[in-house]
């Protein structure tokens, strides 16, 4: 039986009611629905492999366009 539902605190509650009496041990495998979330640490490590050279440097070439650089001039005496 697979069922899905809603993690509250400490309780998990079901879309839909199951068909055993009240106290039956039951064992559980919990998964979040869908896989892995989008943009999560654990979602790119599953590029590592996966990525042509052409596309890894792609990515690395975007990343350093847009990536955010410290204007030191704003911060005096915080130079690194």
């Amino acid at each position: 039986m697979a069922y899905k539902g809603t993690v509250k605190g400490q309780m998990i509650e079901l879309d839909e009611p199951i068909p055993l009496a009240d106290g039956t041990r039951v064992e559980l495998t919990i998964a979040p629905e869908g896989g892995l979330r989008k943009n999560s640490p654990q979602a790119w490590l599953q590029l590592v492999g996966t990525l042509s050279e052409e596309e890894s440097e792609t990515l690395l070439a975007n990343v350093r366009e847009r990536l955010r650089c410290i204007d030191w001039e704003m911060w005096p005496g915080h130079r690194p």
